[in-house]
């Protein structure tokens, strides 16, 4: 009888044989759309909104992810792809953290304008010239 496939190469379905390298490999798939996800938000912050208006599209839900138990370590072939996916991960929270520092000034600059609502003093506007 032949032995089985083994972990790298999985089965028809493209997944591992191992359970727990197919639970990793799940695992590192989510983490690499949350990555993306964040880098399209950076990219466009507006997402759906600043679609034309004859080509709507729908904001997906956030749900909160709960990391799965493991029951084994990673894989060494996963290990190349979870390098690059804790790479990116640190490039978009660096671009998060700017993104969130211009924010931040932008607001700041904003409070500084006095409010129209607050009759504090008068406001004269000059229309002759």
């Amino acid at each position: 009888m032949a032995e089985q496939a083994s972990l790298g190469e999985g089965n028809r379905t493209g997944q591992p044989d191992d359970p727990a390298a197919a639970a990793w490999l799940l695992v590192l798939d989510v983490l690499e759309m949350a990555v993306n996800a964040a880098e399209r938000t950076l990219n466009d912050p507006l997402g759906p909104l600043s679609a034309p208006l004859h080509q709507q599209e729908s904001a997906l839900p956030v749900q909160r992810w709960s990391p799965p138990v493991l029951s084994g370590p990673l894989p060494p072939e996963a290990r190349r792809r979870a390098m690059a996916l804790s790479a990116a991960q640190e490039r978009v929270a660096k671009r998060l953290e700017a993104a969130k520092q211009d924010v931040s000034r932008q607001l700041h600059a904003l409070s500084t304008v006095p409010s129209l609502s607050s009759p504090s003093r008068a406001v004269y506007l000059d229309v002759q010239g």
